[in-house]
């Protein structure tokens, strides 16, 4: 970090040659020279009125950035004219031809609460390193102690009723009264006063006049033991006495509404309002507002030579001291901006989830700024460390999402996603297939992206007991849907296609599935295949009993069977092309018993034990003594039972064959050698999701490629040296054992 040195006087032979001159008129008392890439955000004023202090710059001509830039005052007033400075010369000798602009500082906006004599200090020099000593307080003087504590949580809490009153939307009912925040929203509030009344247990409570029984949607606050209840009391009926009383006392000890209020603002700053609640001259409770009281006279003069090849120096000449405090370093100097900016460009598309916390959680992010900042520590670094402006968090993901913006103009969303199709031109890498749109049956949109490579189209043609599921956690707006099966060549869960949805319906699946095997026999050159259908092929599939999966892989074996007379091999009356979805998925659906007792245990409180193992044993492979004996009294169980069982026949109508053998047309074999459960998907989702949820469309893509391209990895080296991801194989026998031991 550069401190800049003090000004130094010319010498005698100095001003004897006139070289502290500007011109005829105008000359400084004192100089500073800053070498290239200097950062001065305090430059040095003259210490009385009329002294001036002259800061000579080198820059680099090739990428000019004023030094005006870097200041932490608010300037003004840029008017500027062509003009010779003797601080600068050419080769010859003679004053260089300057654009010259004239600025002002604009001082500092104040809280209209504050006394006149308040800040009233002058400063001409400082440095970021003790500019903290001087600094222009913007916190508020409080005392740490139990009364004051309990005095500003109820204060706290009438201003907070006081801006928001009772919410309810009152447009129908006639109550309305005006709100700021409220009208801004189009939304209307109730205008009925609050008051504090007691209950039959004599607690008190805060409620809306209009509260009732009847008209519960009014604003009704039951627990006020936190509150000093006598105060909270006088506020809500403007008792001016009592509240005088208590504000009078915290006044007394340096707290309250009656304090004097020092908070600040540099005036580049977009606040109206003080933060504190203050009481004023007339007796109104009120936010103080913000306002540029504070005349500073300082001025400066900045020389920037037109021909900055020719003389890569600028001059700024301040003049006055500053009537103020300093300012809070509260911007981030220009070339440190760049500096971050270049840091967050490093991450490459991993910026398109980057937030303050996950930047700081970036390997090479924090690799980078210990670099630029020499830092030796074993500690980790912060932002502020490379500026005291960058503690705000808010300023911090304001810069984020500008550099966002500059490296992904098409957002980090839907159309983002959709530039990575046309660009992707390498046929053989290829990952996001398809973003395409959809208008539904019902008139609802539904957008599709289909993430798979040619390898994961491989396995997905060479799979033949899959497991679907859908997760929602890691993509803000949208479901993913993930293919997975077991790869016994090389012992491990693998998932062939990732799919990223808006619309769980069926037709919405059915849609999902039509493109993924689309897409698979694009790349393979095979068409995907049932069983049940051409003797080969997917044996048998295992989901968590959603109804829209379910139907919709249904719909697309339909669409493979349209026209088609062949005899079905399980029913040889009937056709191929005859067959509806829940006859297909009678031949190769089963649903995950993890998901089915889950649910069930959600109604075991509500049904009798006998009830409850009734519903239970649905899911099985052996065949029931009396079937219609148990479905009878689940019936007779109540009301839920009764619901839940209509749901698995009637509702789910694909739901009792997925869960009991006998009602299904899969082969014993088939049946038994299916997954039970979909806990392959649900150890995908666990899987990525450590790699980061809540993401953008786009960062969520990227980051779903970086781990299938990791897994594929992983695979070709087992298939060429023969090392696992572990030092013990998943074995059947593996497998089994740890299944038993959970």
């Amino acid at each position: 970090q550069y401190i800049p040195p003090p000004a130094r006087p010319f010498t005698p032979d100095e001003l004897t040659n006139h070289v502290h001159k500007i011109n005829r008129n105008q000359s400084v008392d004192a100089i500073i020279e800053h070498p290239l890439g200097a950062i001065v955000e305090y430059p040095q004023t003259g210490v009385f009125p009329g002294q001036a202090i002259a800061h000579v710059f080198t820059i680099d001509p090739l990428s000019f950035e004023n030094p005006k830039s870097n200041f932490q005052y608010s300037m003004g007033g840029n008017g500027g004219r062509l003009s010779c400075c003797g601080l600068l010369r050419d080769d010859s000798g003679e004053p260089v031809i300057c654009n010259r602009l004239k600025s002002s500082c604009q001082g500092l906006k104040v809280c209209s609460a504050r006394p006149d004599t308040a800040l009233d200090v002058q400063h001409s020099y400082t440095s970021r390193l003790s500019v903290h000593d001087i600094i222009a307080p913007s916190l508020f003087s409080y005392v740490d102690s139990a009364t004051a504590e309990i005095f500003m949580k109820t204060l706290a809490l009438f201003c907070a009723l006081s801006e928001h009153g009772c919410s309810f939307n009152a447009v129908q009912n006639g109550h309305l009264r005006n709100s700021r925040r409220r009208q801004s929203n189009n939304h209307e509030m109730c205008m009925g006063k609050l008051v504090m009344r007691r209950d039959r247990f004599n607690r008190h409570f805060i409620c809306c006049q209009y509260h009732t029984r009847t008209r519960r949607s009014h604003l009704i606050l039951r627990n006020l033991q936190e509150y000093d209840l006598d105060y909270l009391r006088a506020l809500l009926e403007n008792n001016t006495s009592v509240i005088a009383k208590h504000e009078g006392a915290a006044r007394e000890r340096g707290y309250g509404p009656l304090v004097p209020c020092s908070f600040v603002a540099s005036p580049s700053e977009q606040k109206q309002l003080c933060p504190h609640w203050h009481r004023f001259a007339d007796g109104t409770l009120a936010q103080g507002t913000l306002a540029r009281e504070m005349k500073c006279t300082s001025t400066f003069y900045i020389y920037v030579p037109q021909d900055l090849a020719a003389c890569p120096r600028v001059v700024v000449v301040c003049r006055n001291p500053h009537s103020h405090p300093p300012p809070a370093p509260i911007a981030t100097p220009p070339p440190l901006i760049a500096t971050f900016s270049e840091l967050l460009h490093d991450m490459h598309w991993q910026l398109a989830d980057a937030t303050p916390r996950r930047v700081m959680l970036d390997s090479g992010f924090v690799r980078g700024l210990r670099k630029e900042l020499g830092w030796n520590s074993d500690h980790t670094p912060s932002l502020s460390d490379l500026h005291p402006s960058l503690a705000n968090l808010d300023h911090v993901r304001r810069l984020i999402n500008t550099v966002r913006l500059q490296k992904f103009p098409n957002g980090t969303g839907y159309d983002a996603v959709k530039l990575l199709v046309s660009n992707d031109t390498n046929q053989s890498s290829r990952y996001v297939r398809c973003t395409e749109m959809y208008t539904l049956p019902d008139g609802a949109e539904f957008r599709l992206i289909v993430c798979m490579s040619p390898t994961m189209s491989l396995r997905l043609t060479q799979a033949t007991r899959i497991s679907i599921d859908t997760s929602f956690k890691r993509i803000h707006g949208w479901q993913e849907f993930e293919v997975e099966a077991w790869d016994n060549h090389h012992m491990r869960s693998v998932v062939s296609t990732r799919a990223f949805i808006t619309s769980q319906s069926a037709d919405a699946h059915f849609i999902l599935f039509r493109r993924i095997f689309e897409i698979a026999e694009a790349d393979t050159g095979t068409a995907i295949t049932f069983h049940h259908i051409d003797g080969v092929g997917f044996e048998s599939v295992v989901a968590d009993g959603h109804k829209g999966q379910g139907l919709g892989l249904g719909m697309f074996c339909v669409h493979l069977c349209r026209g088609n007379r062949t005899p079905c091999k399980y029913e040889p009356h009937r056709c191929l092309g005859d067959l509806n979805p829940y006859d297909h998925l009678r031949r190769m659906y089963r649903l995950c018993t993890v998901h089915f007792r889950r649910n069930a245990f959600k109604l075991h409180a509500s049904v009798t034990p006998q009830v409850y193992n009734a519903m239970l044993s649905l899911s099985s492979f052996e065949s029931h003594p009396d079937l219609e004996q148990t479905l009878e009294i689940i019936r007779a169980g109540g009301k839920k039972a009764k619901a839940w069982l209509k749901d698995k026949i009637d509702g789910t109508k694909f739901a009792l064959p997925a869960l009991y053998f006998p009602k299904s047309l899969m082969p014993a074999d088939f049946w038994k050698a299916c997954p039970t459960t979909t806990n392959g998907n649900e150890q995908a989702h666990r899987s990525i999701n450590r790699d980061g949820v809540h993401l953008t469309l786009l960062g969520g893509v990227m980051r779903g490629q970086d781990y299938d391209e990791r897994a594929a990895s992983s695979i070709d080296i087992h298939q060429t040296y023969g090392i696992n991801t572990r030092d013990r194989g998943s074995t059947h026998t593996r497998r089994a054992s740890r299944a038993v031991s959970r």
